[in-house]
C-alpha cells in the first residue's frame, strides 16, 4: 500500500493564504465581520456579473436566507430536484415552505420536461449538480414566464458557466457554499446573491439582528446573526485570488482522467467547454461494479466518495410530495465521485485510472 494517501478531495492552502490570514492578525483589525467581507463580496458579485452579494456562515443558510428574503415560505410549494446534497431540500423544511421533488434529466441536473408538468409551483431551486448546468437558462425563462421565484443552488459551481452567463447569475436568486470541499475555501461559508434591491435589503436585515440605522441596540423587528469574520473572508480573498488557475487545473483533470479511463466499462457524462467541473464523477452500470472499483482504489489508500442518494429514499423525507423520479432513483447508486482536489497531481490522476482500468 503507498504511503501517502490521495483523499477524495482536500483543501488546496499554500503559503500565500497563510499569509493572507496572517496579515489579517497582526493588522488589529475587528476580526468579525467588516471592511475584508465587503471587500470579498465585491469581487465575487462582480464575478459573476450579479449586483449585490452577501457572505452568510454557511451555503444551508444562504438558502435559507434566499428563501425569507423572497416571501417563499408557510404555504409555497418549491420545485427541488431528486439529487443533490440534503441542504438544498432541507433550506425548503427549514422555511416551513413546502417542497416537491422532481427528476432529473441526463445531465443530472433538475429536468425541465419533469418540472413544467407540475402544478402550483411557488418557486424553484435549481441546482446545477457538479458544476453541469443542464436546463437552467430555459428553467429561467420558464419561471419568468411564469411569476415563479427562481433560486440558483449554485453550492457546487463557482467558476462554471451556462451558455450565456455564470453559475451564480441565474434566477431571482443565487447561493455559494465554500466549505472545505468546494474550489474555494474559507473553512466554512455561503454567499447569497441577487439583483434584486429588496431581496438583498431583507437579506441584510435578517443576518444583522434588523437593527434599527444608527442606533445599535434597537431593532425594527426579528432578525439573527448570521455573519461570518474577516479572518475567514481573508482566507476567501486570497483563494479566490486563485480561482482561475483552479478552474483551469479542475477542466485539465478532467479532460485526463476521461481520456485514461476505458469509456467502454464506466460512463462520463460530458461538460460542455463553458462548464467546470467540481467533482469527477463516473457512472457504472451496475452498484457491485462500483463497489468492486471503491474497494480496489481503497485498498491502493485511495479515498472516494459515493454521489448523494436520491432524496427519495431518505427514510425522513418519504412523505414529501414527488412526481415521476425514475432516472434519479436508478442512477444516484451507480454514481462514484473520484479524487478531484484542486492539487491533484497527474501521476496521481494515472495511477487512479490504471487501477479503475483493472478492475474489468
Amino acid at each position: 500500500m503507498k504511503q501517502n494517501r490521495i483523499f477524495q478531495v482536500s483543501p488546496d492552502i499554500d503559503d500565500s493564504d497563510i499569509e493572507s490570514v496572517s496579515e489579517y492578525l497582526n493588522s488589529g483589525g475587528w476580526l468579525t465581520e467588516h471592511k475584508v467581507t465587503e471587500n470579498l463580496n465585491l469581487k465575487i458579485k462582480n464575478f459573476v456579473k450579479r449586483e449585490h452579494a452577501l457572505c452568510v456562515p454557511s451555503g444551508t443558510i444562504a438558502l435559507y436566507l434566499a428563501l425569507l428574503a423572497s416571501g417563499v415560505m408557510e404555504g409555497k410549494r418549491v420545485a427541488v430536484p431528486n439529487l443533490t446534497m440534503i441542504a438544498t431540500i432541507n433550506s425548503v423544511l427549514w422555511a416551513k415552505a413546502e417542497p416537491v421533488l422532481v427528476d432529473v434529466d441526463e445531465t443530472l441536473c433538475m429536468s425541465y420536461e419533469k418540472l413544467i408538468e407540475l402544478e402550483n409551483i411557488d418557486a424553484v431551486m435549481f441546482v446545477p449538480l457538479n458544476g453541469r448546468t443542464g436546463a437552467g437558462e430555459k428553467i429561467e425563462k420558464w419561471c419568468k414566464d411564469n411569476d415563479v421565484i427562481l433560486i440558483e443552488d449554485s453550492a457546487h459551481a463557482l467558476g462554471s458557466n451556462y451558455k450565456s452567463k455564470e453559475c451564480g447569475s441565474l434566477g431571482d436568486l443565487s447561493i455559494f457554499s465554500f466549505t472545505p470541499h468546494k474550489i474555494i475555501t474559507m473553512g466554512q461559508g455561503g454567499m447569497v446573491l441577487t439583483d434584486n434591491d429588496i431581496y438583498q435589503q431583507n437579506i441584510f436585515e435578517i443576518k444583522t439582528f434588523n437593527r434599527e440605522v444608527d442606533k445599535l441596540d434597537w431593532h425594527k423587528g426579528f432578525g439573527l446573526n448570521f455573519k461570518i469574520t474577516d479572518i475567514q473572508a481573508a482566507l476567501g480573498l486570497s483563494q479566490f485570488s486563485k480561482i482561475q488557475k483552479y478552474i483551469d487545473r479542475k477542466r485539465k483533470n478532467w479532460d485526463l482522467y476521461s481520456n485514461l479511463i476505458d469509456s467502454d466499462m464506466v460512463e462520463f457524462l460530458p461538460f460542455k467547454d463553458y462548464e467546470t467541473p467540481w467533482f469527477f464523477d463516473i457512472i457504472f452500470k451496475t452498484v457491485k461494479d462500483k463497489e468492486r472499483v471503491a474497494s480496489e482504489l481503497e485498498k491502493n489508500n485511495i479515498e472516494t466518495r459515493n454521489s448523494y442518494p436520491a432524496l427519495s429514499f431518505q427514510e425522513y423525507l418519504k412523505d414529501i410530495e414527488k412526481g415521476e423520479l425514475t432516472l434519479s432513483e436508478s442512477i444516484s447508486d451507480k454514481i462514484l465521485w473520484l479524487p478531484s482536489s484542486n492539487n491533484l497531481e497527474k501521476s496521481d490522476i494515472i495511477e487512479i485510472s490504471n487501477i479503475v482500468n483493472s478492475c474489468f
